[in-house]
């Protein structure tokens, strides 16, 4: 996301995952969902997370207790979040192609023709 948090929505009531969602969407734009109880929530900067009955909003970590509670295809879900969120790392990153440690790049292969 350019700005803003995206928080994790865990609902508390699958069965009424529908409802809770439509209310979800009434106040914050929802990016993902994962019926009947999860939601992936965009929120401006500045602006604090309204209180949606049958709903718990996750910014960090999501407790083992919740994680426990979670079907495994849901856990994945939270867990793909949590990896997003996590930034990617890549070994030599913004360093020179030719730093010690490194192998330059392959030169390019002339089209035969």
């Amino acid at each position: 996301m350019a700005s803003g948090t995206e928080l994790l929505v865990v609902l508390d009531d699958p069965g009424h995952g529908g409802d809770t969602i439509s209310a979800l969407r009434r106040t914050v734009p929802v990016t993902q969902s994962l019926p009947p109880r999860l939601a992936l929530v965009a929120i401006p900067d500045g602006w604090a997370p309204a209180a949606v009955p049958g709903a718990t909003w996750y910014e960090d970590d999501v407790p083992p207790t919740v994680l426990d509670s979670l079907t495994d295809t849901e856990r994945m879900f939270v867990a793909a979040w949590q990896a997003r969120r996590a930034g990617k790392r890549r070994p030599g990153d913004g360093l020179p192609w030719d730093s010690p440690g490194f192998q330059p790049p392959d030169p390019p292969t002339r089209a035969p023709g």
